[in-house]
C-alpha cells in the first residue's frame, strides 16, 4: 500500500545523499554531550519502584507513613543513606575479635571522613559502648547519694558510740568498779567507799560524772544490798559467781527505775536492759568488752546507734526513695552498713562500701528492663572503676578492648541484641549512615577494612549490604554485563555479516547504523525521563535497549544492503529506490510493529521493564530512519565499494539460494504434513508453558552480589529475614487504646492475630502492642515491675497508630521475604487472621506483600497486554499487506512460535537447571517476539506479495522468497539469535532468562516457523491470503498450475 511513498523516499535518499549524511552528522555532534544521560537516570534500587499504585503494599506503606511516623524504620532521615556490612565468624564472646570489630568501625569512620563523607555507626560496639555509659551514669548518680550518706552515717555513728562510751563508764561502769572491789575484798562496806571514792575522783574532771554517778551509785548498792541479803550467805563464803548474779539482779533493777524516769539516761538504759549484758563477765570501768565475748558490746551499740542514724534520714522523704527505688535498700540496712564500717572509717573503707551498695543497687535497678542487663559477676568492678575515674570515656573504651561480651558488666537485653548479632553470636550486622552515597571504589574500600581488620581469623566474611551498597554493586555489575554482552553481540554479528556478504566494508556497516542508533536513542532517552517524564529508567533498560537495537540495526541494514546487492546483481541503475520500496518497506512495517509492542508494555506499568517500552520504542523508531536515510544514502555514495571486495555479477547464486530452493520444494509438496506438526508441536508446547509456575523471584535472578549473601546469611543467623520484615496494619472500628488503657475487645484481637502470626511456622519473630520486644506483655502490665511500666507502655503505644482505631504489627518471615513459601504465606494473611472476635480490616505492608502485588499486577498486565498488542499490530499489517486474514495469521503463528521457544526455555531453565521462572520472561519474550519474530514473516509475505503484484501465484511467490530470502533472513536470524544470546553473557539472571528466551524464539523462527511453518500454513490456506484485497484474484488466478 505504501510501496510508492517508499519509492519516493529512495527516490530523495538518492539525489539527497550528501546531506543526509550531513544531517546525521550533525545530529550525533549536537546529542553527544547527552548519549549517557540516560545512565544517569537509571535506578539499580530492585525495590524502589516494584509495587504498583493502586496495590495493597503501597496503601499498607501510604498508611503506616500517616498515623505510624514514630514506628517507621524505614530510612534514617536527613538525606543520609545506609549500608550495612556482615561479617561472619566474628565472635562478640571472644575478646580480639571484639577489638577487631572496635578497630575495623574506627578505621571505617576515618577512611569515610577522609573522604569528605559524613559517617556514623549503629551497631553491637555502639550499642554496649552506650549501655555501658548508660549504667556508668547511673552507677555515678548513685555513687554521688551512697558515698556522701554512708559518710554521714559512719561519722554520726562514731559520734554516737564516743556519747555511748560516756554513758556507759556510768550505767556500767561504776556497777562494775563495785563489783571487782566486792571480789577481793569481801566487803561490802569496803566495796562502796572505795567506789565512792572512785566517783569523787573520776567526777573531779568531769562533774556529770559525778552528779549523776553517786545517786545512781546509791540507788544500785540498795538494791544490791536488798539482793545481797536475801541470799542469806556469809560474804566470805560465796564466790564471784554468787556475787555476780546479785550484781546483775541489782543493775537489773536499777536499770528498770531508770527507765521509768525517761530522758536520755533511761534511753540507754532501756537499750542496755534488752540486751541483758551479763555485768560479770562483760565490762569493767577502764574498757568495754573486757573478754574475749566482744559481739556482746557490738550487738548492744549497734541496736544503739543504728535505729539512730536510720530515724536522722528517714525524716528525708527524696532521700528515702532513692535508696529503695534506686540502691534497694532501707536506711535502717544502710545505717547498719555504715556502722559496720571501721571506727573512724577511712575514704578507702567509705568507698569499697559505697560501690558494693550501688552495686547492688544497680543490680535491682535494672532488673526488669527489657533494655539492659546486668552481669553480677563482673557489675561491682565496673562501679568501682566509675568511682575512681577521673575520664569515663577512656574507661569504657578499655574496658571493652579488654574483655569481651561476655563479661561485660552491662549488654543489651535479647530484644536489642538481635538487632545487630545472630543468635550464632558470630554474626554480626553494622549499619553504616553516611551523608552521601558511596561509589564502588569506596565501598569495596570499606570492605577490605573489615576483611583486614579479622586478619588473624580462620573463615571470616564480610558482605556489604544495603540499598545504597546494592544498587552500587548492582549499578556495576550490570554495566559489566552489559558491557560483556555487547561486546560478544558486536564481534558475532562483524563476523556474521562479514562472512555473509565476504566483505570486511559491509562487515561494519550494521555497526555504524547501530553506534548512530544508540547514541541518538540514548540521548532522546536521557532527556525524555530527565526532563519531561521526571523520572528513571530500571536498571535492566539499557542493555535491554542497546541489544535490541543491536540486533534490529544489524537485520534491518543486512535485509537493505542484500535488496540492494540483488539489484545491483540485476543490473538496477536505481537499486536504493527499489531497495527502499520493497525491503524499506517491510522494515518500516516490521519496526512499527516493534514500537508499537513496546509503546504497549510502557503504558501497561508493569514494575521494572515498563520504561523499557518507551526507551525501546524511540530506539526503534531512530533505527528505521537511520536505515532508511543513512543507509540508503550511504549506499548511493558506495555502491559496489560497499561490498569490497566480493565481486557483484548477474546470474551469480546468493548464500543458501540452492539449500532453500529444495526447502521451498518440500514446503510445497508436503505443506499438509508440515501444518499437522505445527498443531501437535503447539499444543505440546502449551501444555508446558501454562503448567510451569512463574513468580516474582527477582532476588534470586539478580547477581549473587555481597548485599545478596549478606541477606541470605543473616537469614540463617537471625532465625529469619531481619532486613525484609514485613507488617499487618489492622483498621478497628473502635479504638484500640483510650488515652489511660487498652480497650479489652480489640486489644484481645490483636493479641490473637500476633499469636497466629507466631503460630504459622512461617514467622519466627512478632512485635506489636502485646509484643513490644518480642515477647508477650498483658495489656495491663501484670507482671511488669512498676519503674519500668512506663517505658513498656510507651513502646506497647508505638504500635498503636495517631488515630488510635489503627494498629501496627511487625513480623520477620522465616525464610528469606521473596522466596516462594514467604510469598505464599504472607498471601495467605488476610485469611489466617480473620475471626479473631473483633471488626476490623487488614493492610499487609512490606516487601514480600510487594512482590506479590507486582507479581499479581504484571500477570494481569500481560494478560490484557497479548490481545491490546495483537490488534494493534494487526491494524498496522492490515494497512501495511491489504489483506484481513495475513495478519490474522502471522500473529498466530509468531505467538505459537513464541510459546513453543519458550516451552523450551521453561524446559531448560526451570526442569533442568532449576531456576525460577520469572513472570517478566514471558511477558518481555512474548510481546518482543510478537514484534521482532514477525520480521522474517513480513520479509517474507511481503516478497510474496511482490511477486503476487507481478502476477506470480503464492507458490511461485514462496519459492522465490525462501530462494532469494533464505540466506539473508537465515543470516539476520543468526544475527538476532547472536545478539539476543549474548544477554546470557550478562551475568545479570533475569537479564540472561530473557536473553535465552528471545534467543531460542529467534533460532525458531529463523530455522523452522519461517521457512516451515509460515509458507506451509500460507499455502494451505492460499486462497485467504490476500482477502478481501483483489490483488491476487485479478493478477494471477490465469497462472497455470497453481491450483491444488
Amino acid at each position: 500500500m505504501f510501496e510508492k511513498r517508499f519509492e519516493a523516499v529512495g527516490r530523495f535518499s538518492e539525489r539527497n545523499s550528501g546531506k543526509i549524511i550531513i544531517f546525521w552528522i550533525i545530529l550525533i555532534l549536537v546529542l553527544a554531550p547527552f548519549a549517557s544521560l540516560l545512565f544517569h537516570e537509571t535506578s539499580y534500587d530492585l525495590t524502589s519502584s516494584i509495587v504498583p499504585p493502586n496495590a495493597m503494599a503501597t496503601k499498607s506503606a501510604n498508611l503506616e507513613s500517616q498515623y505510624f511516623q514514630n514506628n517507621s524504620t524505614s530510612g534514617s532521615g536527613n538525606g543520609t543513606q545506609s549500608m550495612v556490612m556482615v561479617t561472619t565468624n566474628t565472635s562478640i564472646n571472644s575478646t580480639p575479635q571484639m577489638g577487631d570489630m572496635i578497630s575495623a568501625q574506627n578505621s571505617v569512620k576515618q577512611y569515610l571522613i577522609s573522604q569528605g563523607i559524613n559517617v556514623s555507626f549503629q551497631s553491637i560496639v555502639g550499642t554496649e559502648n552506650e549501655t555501658l555509659h548508660g549504667v556508668a551514669a547511673a552507677a555515678s548518680g548513685f555513687l554521688a547519694l551512697a558515698y556522701p550518706l554512708l559518710d554521714h552515717l559512719a561519722q554520726s555513728s562514731n559520734s554516737i558510740n564516743q556519747s555511748l562510751n560516756a554513758s556507759l563508764s556510768i550505767i556500767i561502769g561504776i556497777p562494775a568498779y563495785y563489783f571487782d572491789n566486792l571480789s577481793k575484798s569481801k566487803s561490802s562496806s569496803t566495796a562502796y567507799n572505795a567506789t565512792i571514792y572512785f566517783i569523787g575522783e573520776i567526777g573531779a574532771s568531769n562533774l556529770i560524772f559525778k552528779q549523776i554517778g553517786i545517786p545512781y551509785f546509791n540507788t544500785f548498792a540498795a538494791f544490791f544490798n536488798e539482793s545481797f541479803a536475801q541470799s542469806s550467805k556469809v560474804l566470805n563464803d560465796i564466790n564471784s559467781s554468787i556475787i555476780g548474779a546479785s550484781l546483775n539482779q541489782s543493775l537489773n533493777a536499777t536499770l528498770k527505775g531508770m527507765i521509768l524516769q525517761g530522758g536520755s539516761i533511761g534511753s540507754f538504759a532501756s537499750l542496755f536492759y534488752q540486751a541483758k549484758v551479763p555485768i560479770a563477765v562483760t565490762f569493767n570501768v577502764t574498757g568495754y568488752p573486757v573478754n574475749t565475748d566482744g559481739q556482746l558490746y557490738s550487738r548492744f551499740a549497734y541496736n544503739f546507734t543504728v535505729p539512730i542514724l536510720a530515724q536522722g534520714i528517714s525524716s528525708n522523704s527524696t532521700i528515702v526513695s532513692a535508696l529503695q527505688n534506686d540502691l534497694n535498700v532501707t536506711p535502717i540496712e544502710l545505717a547498719g552498713d555504715a556502722f559496720n564500717l571501721s571506727q573512724p572509717a577511712d575514704s578507702i573503707a567509705l568507698q569499697s562500701e559505697s560501690d558494693r551498695v550501688v552495686s547492688n543497687g544497680i543490680i535491682n535497678y535494672f532488673r526488669g528492663s527489657p533494655l539492659i542487663a546486668i552481669n553480677p559477676e563482673s557489675i561491682h568492678a565496673f562501679v568501682s572503676s566509675v568511682n575512681s575515674t577521673n575520664n569515663i570515656n577512656l574507661t569504657i573504651s578499655q574496658l571493652m578492648l579488654d574483655y569481651n561480651f561476655s563479661s561485660y558488666p552491662a549488654v543489651p537485653q535479647s530484644y536489642v541484641l538481635h538487632q545487630f548479632v545472630g543468635y550464632d553470636n558470630s554474626t554480626v550486622i553494622t549499619i553504616i549512615l553516611v551523608s552521601s552515597n558511596l561509589s564502588l571504589a569506596q565501598t569495596n574500600k570499606v570492605t577490605s577494612i573489615y576483611t583486614n581488620a579479622f586478619n588473624g581469623v580462620d573463615g571470616v566474611g564480610a558482605y556489604l549490604a544495603g540499598s545504597s551498597a546494592l544498587s552500587s554493586q548492582l549499578g556495576s555489575e550490570s554495566i559489566s554485563g552489559m558491557e560483556r554482552a555487547l561486546f560478544i553481540g558486536i564481534v558475532l554479528s562483524v563476523i556474521i555479516v562479514g562472512v555473509f556478504f565476504l566483505s570486511p566494508v559491509a562487515a561494519f556497516l550494521p555497526l555504524m547504523i547501530f553506534g548512530v542508533s544508540a547514541e541518538v536513542s540514548m540521548a532522546l532517552n536521557g532527556l525524555l525521563y530527565k526532563y519531561i517524564l521526571h523520572g528513571s529508567v530500571s536498571f535492566i533498560t539499557p542493555t535491554l535497549l542497546l541489544i535490541l537495537l543491536l540486533g534490529l540495526a544489524s537485520d534491518y541494514v543486512v535485509y537493505i544492503m542484500s535488496r540492494y546487492r540483488r539489484e545491483i546483481r540485476a543490473g538496477n541503475e536505481h537499486p536504493s529506490v527499489v531497495s527502499a520500496k520493497w525491503s524499506g518497506h517491510a522494515v518500516f512495517t516490521s519496526g512499527i510493529t516493534v514500537a508499537i509492542s513496546y509503546i504497549v508494555l510502557y503504558l501497561s506499568h508493569v514494575p521494572i521493564f515498563s520504561d523499557a517500552g518507551i526507551t525501546n520504542a524511540v530506539g526503534v523508531v531512530v533505527t528505521i530512519l537511520a536505515a532508511n536515510t543513512l543507509l540508503l544514502a550511504i549506499l548511493n555514495r558506495g555502491k559496489r565499494k560497499m561490498f569490497w571486495p566480493s565481486k557483484i555479477s548477474a546470474g551469480k547464486h546468493l548464500p543458501a539460494e540452492k539449500t532453500m530452493k529444495k526447502i521451498a520444494g518440500t514446503v510445497i509438496a508436503n505443506k499438509g504434513k508440515i501444518v499437522i506438526i505445527f498443531v501437535v508441536a503447539s499444543l505440546l508446547a502449551s501444555y508446558v508453558y501454562f503448567e510451569t509456575p512463574s513468580n516474582f523471584d527477582v532476588f534470586d535472578l539478580v547477581p549473587s552480589s555481597s548485599g545478596i549473601q549478606a541477606i541470605k546469611v543473616v537469614n540463617s543467623s537471625f532465625n529469619g529475614d531481619l532486613f525484609d520484615r514485613g507488617y499487618v496494619i489492622l483498621q478497628f472500628q473502635s479504638p484500640v487504646y483510650n488515652g489511660t488503657a487498652f480497650n479489652t475487645t480489640e486489644i484481645n484481637s490483636v493479641t490473637a492475630i500476633e499469636q497466629k502470626l507466631l503460630a504459622s511456622g512461617h514467622v519466627s519473630e512478632v512485635f506489636g502492642p502485646t509484643y513490644p520486644y518480642g515477647d508477650y506483655v498483658p495489656a495491663n502490665l501484670s507482671g511488669i515491675r512498676s519503674s519500668y511500666s512506663s517505658q513498656y507502655l510507651s513502646e506497647m503505644k508505638s504500635y498503636i497508630g495517631s488515630d488510635s482505631r489503627y494498629v501496627i504489627i511487625d513480623y520477620q518471615l522465616s525464610e528469606l521475604a521473596w522466596l516462594n513459601p514467604s510469598t505464599k504465606f504472607v498471601n495467605d494473611i488476610p485469611s489466617l487472621i480473620s475471626g479473631t472476635g473483633s471488626d476490623y480490616r487488614v493492610y499487609v505492608g512490606g516487601i514480600t506483600e510487594g512482590l506479590n502485588n507486582a507479581y499479581s499486577y504484571t500477570l494481569s498486565s500481560f494478560i490484557k497486554m497479548v490481545p491490546i498488542l495483537a490488534i494493534a499490530i494487526f491494524a498496522v499489517l492490515l494497512i501495511q499487506l491489504s489483506s484481513l486474514f495475513t495478519p490474522l495469521r502471522l500473529i498466530l503463528m509468531v505467538l505459537a512460535s513464541v510459546i513453543i521457544s519458550l516451552a523450551i526455555t521453561y524446559l531448560a531453565v526451570h526442569y533442568y537447571a532449576g531456576l525460577p521462572i520469572l513472570i517478566f520472561l514471558p511477558m518481555f519474550t512474548v510481546i518482543t517476539l510478537l514484534a521482532v519474530g514477525l520480521d522474517y514473516d513480513i520479509f517474507m509475505v511481503t516478497r510474496v506479495r511482490e511477486e503476487a503484484y507481478k502476477g506470480k501465484s503464492d507458490e511461485e511467490g514462496v519459492r522465490v522468497s525462501l530462494e532469494e530470502n533464505g540466506g539473508v533472513i537465515i543470516t539476520l536470524g543468526v544475527l538476532l539469535f547472536a545478539t539476543f544470546g549474548s544477554l546470557a553473557f550478562s551475568g545479570i539472571g533475569i537479564i540472561q532468562e530473557i536473553g535465552i528466551g528471545l534467543a531460542l524464539g529467534v533460532l525458531i523462527d529463523t530455522f523452522v516457523s519461517w521457512p516451515f511453518f509460515v509458507p506451509a500454513i500460507m499455502l494451505y490456506l492460499k486462497k485467504y491470503n490476500w482477502w478481501p484485497s483483489k490483488l491476487k484474484r485479478e493478477e494471477v488466478d490465469e497462472l497455470p498450475g497453481e491450483k491444488d
